[in-house]
Formats: C-alpha cells, structure tokens, sequence
C-alpha cells in the first residue's frame, strides 16, 4: 500500500498535480524506490517527484512552491557521486526525466539544441550521425544527462583537448527559483552582448537555478584515433612523456594510473591486462584527428622517440577500433573498485601536475600514520591535474568517512590543489568549502545565489 503524504502536503501534492497531471507525479513507495546515489541506496525522503514536461512546466512548479517556502531538489540522471541529489523529508524532487528531447542538430554551426534530460550518450549518437561529436565524455554517460553535466561542470577523459563543459556550451536557458524563465540560448561563437549568462548555471549545481535547454557546440568528427597503453619506471618519465605527447597536435587523452589501481583491475580482470604489472606507472596516451596518415605516422614516431629516449618500459598500441576500446577498459574500471574495495571513500582533486605524485605519497602517509589498514588505487587525467583516489581502511571504512577526508583534503590544502577537479561541492564536501576558497571568492559566490535565490530554495544543502 502506497505510503500517504502527511496531512499538510496533501495540497502540494494536489497542486504539483494540477501543473503536471498524474503521469508527471510520483508519489509513495515509488518515490522511496528511487536512489540519489549511484553506488548506494539513498532514497528521496519527500512526498514527491515531479516530472514537468517542458519549461513552462518548470516555471510554473517553482513559482508554486516558492509561494508555500516549499524546497526543491533537481535531478537528472543521479550519477552524481557528491551528494547534490539527496532530498531530505521536507524536499520535493523535480527531475528532467521527460524532458529529452533533442530539438535540432546543426552541422554548420556547428552546434546541438536540446532539452536538459538528454543523455550524454544520446547527444553524442545523434552527432554522430551527422559525422559531428560532442566531446565531453564520462563513464557515466549512457545515464547521465545535459543538465547535470551542465551544473556540475563535468569534465571527463578528452578535457586535454576539449575541455570541461563549460568550453562545449553555447546557450542556455535556465528557471529560478521564482519561476523566472532565462532565456540565454546563444547560439553564436562571438557574442559579446553584456553578461553572458550561462556561466551562472554552469558549475552552480542547480543552486542559482534550473537549466532546462541548451546550446551545445559540436566540432566535426575525427577520422583517426591512435591509443597506446604504456609502462613507466618512474614519475619523471610520466612527466616526460606527458611534455613529448603535448607536442602531438590531435592529443586528446593522457591517463595515468598508479600501479595500485593497474594490479587491482588486471588482477580482477585477465582482459585488463595488455602489459606486466610490474610499473609503478601506466598510461593510456589517445590522439584524435583529421587526417589518418600524418596522425599514424605522428604517433609511431611519438612512441618510437620515447621508447628510444628509455622513457617507456613497455607498450602496447591498438591496432584496431576494438582493440582501442579494450585499452580504455583497463582505466575505466570503476565497477572493479566498486566490486573489490566497498566500502571506500572516492575524491576527485586536482594538484599541479609536477607535484601529484609527492601528493599521493603524502596523502597516503597522513593516512598510514591514522589508520592501521590503508588501500588505496590512484588514477586519472593527469594532463589537466585531475586525480581520483579510492580509500578503504577496513569494515569501517563508511563510518569513518570524515576522518579520511580530513586526512587527505588537509594534503591537498598543503599542496594548493582543488577540493574538487570535476564531480562537484554537492552536499558531501560543503563542509571543507570554506578552507579550499578564499574568503572573499566565498562572499561573492554567496552573494551571486542569494540574488537569485534569496529563500535559498533550490538544492539548499548544496555547496553553502
């Protein structure tokens, strides 16, 4: 039997009701069968998901409960791993799910307009298509949406070449949390007509307003891709290969594994292996480009000059598009991690590329000297400082979570890297927000969602 909403929010369900009709509210059991986790059950605890199917839809569901002081968490696809969906009693969740529309596709632009509840992967099929790409690219992206990789700023494994999100939007369009629609769809590369709007959605995590629409930019689809995976006996040969791979012009992917990560998912996994486990590094070097003779001859030639040079140990280079895809298996191993080290704690941080790997071992002897059981895997896309950490010291990993945090977020304080490189404050780091910016950068930032959000309605335990 379905759960009952508590007497007092029986008019907010009725009137959500009247804005999106029956097929757009959920409510009861179906609300808690959700989760605003992707690798744990965190169920919405409110009395509702509202699923509007268009902008005005959005507008009208603010504006109705900004006049009960009623707050509002967004989801979109929840592969969120911060926190920035999780919905206390006292929230209603307004998820994008229905509006996934794409609503036109522009090969001269070129650029994509679509609703904010497409998926990455639909975005990057539908410009494939037309032989274009949408080069922002995650693990997550069969799952997760436009709008969420909008407001979290995602990043992802092409950043080296593309860049984060925020290089690949346009225009947006966004509703705040009065009902106000903002309409921002640019579609121009050059338009320097007063503030351009879009950077207050972008990166916000949904706390200056809703994003609904957007413009993204395509480029056009490469004809060539070279993937090689590479053993090296030292950190001084990552950065000197890193410097010899920047040279490379149709460069778009540089990651690094450390040989914890490396000998966890080879070791689960016979098909992950294409070198020995014996380097204290790895790494996947991908370039994609336009013309396939000059990028082969360019590739061979980068390998030919490192090897040559004693920089790499080993290597092995794909010659095939599958056997591309089997090399980035090896650095996509998440559900390995998932699988082998839960409970664990995941940080994504960002630190000056020269000192990452003096970080690691910092971060790990602040651990080492607090807890008597310490495992770790260490990864990432080192040419644009991003690193991810998994920690797990034991059956009480999940309990201790702050602790660990504490230990490594201290480290990187000390190295003056970035709380966090591309996943967001969300609600599980907006405690250490305040000692990773500066006092006045933090004043501003309150300033700017206050303006636009002075009840603090929208997603009200995120970031601050």
């Amino acid at each position: 039997m379905a759960a009952r909403a508590r007497p007092h929010d029986e008019a907010l369900i009725e009137g959500l009701r009247a804005i999106v009709g029956d097929r757009g509210l959920v409510t009861g059991t179906d609300v808690r069968a959700r989760s605003c986790d992707p690798f744990r059950p965190v169920p919405p605890l409110g009395p509702a998901i509202v699923r509007p199917a268009c902008t005005e839809d959005v507008s009208r569901i603010l504006s109705f409960c900004q006049a009960r002081g009623q707050g509002v968490v967004t989801h979109g696809g929840r592969t969120g791993v911060a926190g920035g969906a999780y919905a206390d009693a006292d929230d209603i969740v307004l998820s994008l799910e229905r509006m996934n529309r794409i609503e036109e596709v522009d090969p001269v632009g070129p650029c994509m307009t679509v609703e904010a509840g497409v998926t990455i992967e639909a975005v990057q099929n539908a410009a494939a298509e037309r032989d274009l790409l949408y080069p922002v690219d995650f693990g997550a992206k069969g799952s997760a949406t436009v709008g969420g990789s909008i407001a979290t700023n995602a990043g992802g494994n092409r950043v080296v070449r593309w860049g984060m999100t925020r290089a690949n939007v346009l225009g947006i369009e966004a509703v705040l949390a009065d009902g106000t629609v903002v309409s921002a769809m640019n579609r121009l590369v050059k338009n320097n007509t007063g503030y351009d709007l879009k950077h207050l959605f972008i990166g916000s995590e949904g706390t200056t307003g809703i994003v609904t629409r957007a413009v993204l930019r395509l480029v056009a689809a490469p004809c060539s891709q070279h993937v090689a995976f590479v053993g090296l006996a030292g950190f001084a040969a990552v950065l000197d290969l890193l410097s010899r791979a920047r040279r490379l012009p149709a460069l778009s992917a540089f990651e690094v594994m450390w040989q914890d990560y490396y000998v966890l998912v080879a070791g689960h996994d016979a098909t992950r292996m294409p070198i020995d486990t014996r380097f204290p590094f790895c790494v996947l070097v991908e370039t994609m480009g336009y013309d396939a003779e000059t990028d082969a001859v360019l590739f061979d030639r980068f390998l030919e000059g490192a090897y040559a040079a004693g920089v790499i140990g080993d290597a092995v280079m794909a010659n095939s598009g599958q056997q591309a895809a089997d090399l980035w298996r090896v650095r996509e191993g998440s559900e390995i991690i998932v699988r082998a080290m839960s409970p664990f704690v995941s940080f994504d941080i960002s630190v000056d590329i020269r000192r990452a790997e003096a970080f690691v071992a910092e971060a790990r002897a602040a651990l080492e000297e607090r807890f008597a059981r310490v495992r770790t895997v260490t990864f990432g896309h080192l040419g644009d400082n991003n690193l991810h950490l998994g920690i797990h010291i034991g059956p009480d990993t999940a309990a201790r979570e702050i602790e660990i945090e504490h230990c490594v977020y201290g480290v990187v304080g000390e190295f003056g890297g970035a709380l966090t490189a591309e996943h967001g404050v969300g609600r599980l780091k907006r405690a250490f927000l305040p000692g990773h910016v500066s006092p006045g950068a933090l004043d501003v930032m309150r300033r700017v969602r206050s303006a636009l959000d002075p009840d603090h309605a929208l997603n009200r335990k995120v970031l601050f």
